[in-house]
Parts: structure tokens; sequence; C-alpha cells
């Protein structure tokens, strides 16, 4: 009896694993505003597949808005496509929504005996086990010489692309628009720069530094330049950054050698709105909001959104903390607990969670959606900096302050009147 199958895209890894491979390893994508060329061979895979056994389940994950050039390979193919739209950085987070799926497929009495992932790296390996326990062996597809080892020594077996005789499709230029160590250098030293006049110090903690450069450079990948992590890069600038880890720390802080002044010549200054957002988060403090790097803060509002959506209640603020912290990971590997424990406490004063019912932690019940949040969040912080200023509020300023960005101006605006 044939084997069936349930088939796991992570259209977006491979497609840039190919790139890649066609990059002589050296790692490469195009940037992901920009429209992608067709890299993967999706007829030759489908027909490994269907060689392989009877395919019972086929979905593949993306954001399918750059990927125009795969029309005609994916109309008409037997695969149901699921959107994963960036978050707040640009950045496409699949590997979360794809392991839940394959975690709760594998829940139904009439899973697949075969679960076969395409693409995919490291992040994938604790599939495995999960996999295995339902009785079902795991599969993994990638490129030889840049899949994750880990990954493929994770899998019950695994499959070589090319080796499956899929064809080479892209033989475009892979040069243009690529970032390079001097470009990363630059950014780096503008993010430093602004951050120094942002929160009044020479000494910048890690977990604040990639954000400010991501604000300037949204497709900003250490990778792209050889880097296996964020943390590599910065400590190969040593030309450039002082570092120290003062002991109790979780992060490491830097400051450029030369001083903020001095670097900032070349690059461009502080804006006044810049200043005006590191006041307001000044006069945060003042009134006891320990504020996280606003960044983090608005990404992780997105987090305990998704603990409201799925239902999630906890045991304790501690396991709250540790989930927080799991998932922000993901888009901030080196972020420290102290970070994740300001954004709780900061949604603490919000007073988002409701009594303890039966020992666990959750929402108060009017809260319902990621909205409610957020309005609750902007009412904070409207009311602990806009009553204690003798001035008018500057909406972009405050924007910036609170997500990092300068887009929710004419939200808090409105929010503001409404007060009012």
């Amino acid at each position: 009896m044939p084997d069936s199958l349930a088939i796991f895209w992570d259209f977006t890894q491979l497609h840039e694993s190919l790139l890649t491979a066609a990059n002589n390893g050296v790692p490469y994508r195009v940037a992901p505003n920009l429209p992608q060329p067709e890299v993967i061979d999706v007829d030759c895979l489908l027909g490994y597949a269907d060689g392989a056994g009877r395919v019972v389940l086929n979905r593949a994950y993306a954001d399918w808005r750059p990927f125009s050039s795969y029309a005609d390979a994916l109309g008409e193919a037997p695969i149901e496509l699921i959107q994963q739209f960036p978050n707040k950085l640009g950045n496409v987070s699949i590997s979360r929504q794809l392991t839940a799926d394959v975690i709760t497929y594998l829940q139904t009495p009439d899973h697949a005996n075969v679960v076969i992932i395409m693409g995919g790296g490291s992040e994938y390996r604790q599939l495995r086990q999960v996999v295995n326990a339902r009785g079902a062996r795991l599969v993994g597809v990638g490129v030889e010489s840049v899949t994750d080892s880990f990954w493929i020594e994770s899998c019950d077996d695994f499959k070589f692309y090319h080796r499956l005789g899929c064809r080479k499709l892209y033989a475009g230029p892979l040069d243009s628009g690529a970032l390079d160590n001097e470009r990363a250098r630059s950014l780096l030293t503008a993010a430093m720069s602004q951050l120094s006049h942002y929160y009044g110090t020479d000494w910048i903690q890690q977990v604040r530094i990639k954000p400010a450069i991501i604000r300037q450079e949204p497709d900003f990948d250490e990778g792209l330049i050889g880097y296996e992590a964020f943390s590599h890069f910065l400590r190969d600038q040593s030309d450039l950054l002082e570092r120290r880890h003062r002991e109790g720390e979780q992060e490491p802080e830097y400051r450029l050698i030369d001083g903020p002044d001095e670097a900032v010549a070349g690059a461009n200054r502080v804006s006044d709105t810049e200043q005006v957002a590191a006041y307001y988060l000044r006069v945060a403090g003042q009134q006891g909001i320990r504020m996280p790097d606003p960044v983090i803060m608005w990404e992780g509002i997105d987090v305990y959104a998704s603990f409201l959506a799925d239902d999630i209640t906890f045991h304790s603020f501690s396991e709250i903390d540790q989930e927080c912290l799991r998932l922000l990971r993901e888009d901030f590997p080196t972020l420290s607990m102290t970070e994740v424990k300001k954004v709780r406490q900061v949604l603490f004063k919000c007073f988002l969670f409701r009594p303890s019912v039966d020992d666990t932690i959750g929402f108060h019940d009017d809260i319902r959606e990621l909205a409610d949040i957020e309005d609750r969040y902007f009412d904070l912080m409207l009311a602990r900096i806009g009553n204690n200023l003798d001035e008018p509020l500057d909406f972009a300023a405050l924007s910036l302050a609170l997500t990092g960005s300068t887009d929710q101006a004419d939200r808090l605006s409105a929010l503001d009147q409404e007060e009012e």
C-alpha cells in the first residue's frame, strides 16, 4: 500500500536557498518589495511527490504578493496557498504558522503516514519528535550545500533538490541591490548615533541596535553579508564599536569608539521628531513607565494579541514572559528577558488582565482583539505623557516613541480628541 503524504512548503525559504546556491553559497535574496524571479521548479517537486505516494494534503506558505512569476506554475497546481503577511519590521515568519499547522494536522485521526517539509531549516527540527510520536515519518526537501545540517539530521529521510532532477530556472543577475559590508557598517554607524541621541547615553543595549538599523533599511539581514547572527556582526566591528557586558546584565552594550558626534558626520542627523520622542520617553519614565525599545513594545503587543486570539491562559506571569520571549526571539534572536518583562509590565498598567480565575491569568472580557490592546496602550501613554506636558502633543513624535514609527500619529490624535 503506497504511503500517504502531507506536504508543507516553506516556499520563501526554499526560494531563497536556491538563490543562495546560485550565488555560490553566499547568502542572497531579492529585496522582498521587488518582484521575485521564478526559481523553484514546482512541477519537478510535484512529480517527486506523486512518485513517492498518495498526496492527501499539500500546502505552501509565503507572502505571495512578490511571487507573481509563479502564477503559471501554481495556478493549476494542486497546492493550497497560505498567505503570510509580514510583521511591522517587514519580516515574514513562516515557521511558527507552518509548525502549528503540522501539529494540528497530526491530531486528526486519518493523518498521513509521511510528512514532507519542502524547504525549511533548523527551526523545524523539533517536528521529528512530534511526527514520530504520531506514527509518521518526517521527510525534508532542501538545497544541497546551503541547507542547515541540523535540519538534515533531524529528518527521517532527506532529499536534495537538484538530485531530484529539478531544473535551474533562474540565471539572472545576483548582484543588484545586495547588501555589502560597507553599507552595513554605514547603517550601524547611523543607528548608533541616533540611539545615542534618542536615549541620552553613549552605551546602547545590543537588543536596541538591529531594530534601529531595520528602521533605516527594512531589508537588512546580517546573513546577506555572511554572518550567522547579528551579535557576530557587532563583534566583528571592533574598529567601530566598543563592547562591555556589565555583571548582572543579560545584554551586552556597545558604543561608537569615536562618540556619537564624530560618527554622525556624513550621516543624517537626528530629526526634531526623534528628539521629541526621546523626551516623551523620559516623561513616561518619570511617571513610572519603564519602556522597552518602542519596536519591541509594538511587536510584543502583537504577541499578546496572538494569546488573545488563541484563547490562551497562563498560570503565572513567568509563563507569559517565557512564551513571549520565545515568540519575539523569532524576529529578535538576542532579545533579553528584561525587555520582555517591560512589555508585560506596561500592559499590566493598561489593566489588560482580569483577576485570577481558577489560578489562571487571562484577559478582561471587553478586550477582544488586537485593536483593543493597542487602544489601551495608547490611552495609558496619552494620559501619562500628555497630562504632564505644558505644550501640545506632537503626535508624530509620540507615535515614534510608542511604536518605533510615525504611522500611528493620526490614530493617537483621534484618541486624544475622544478623551477630551
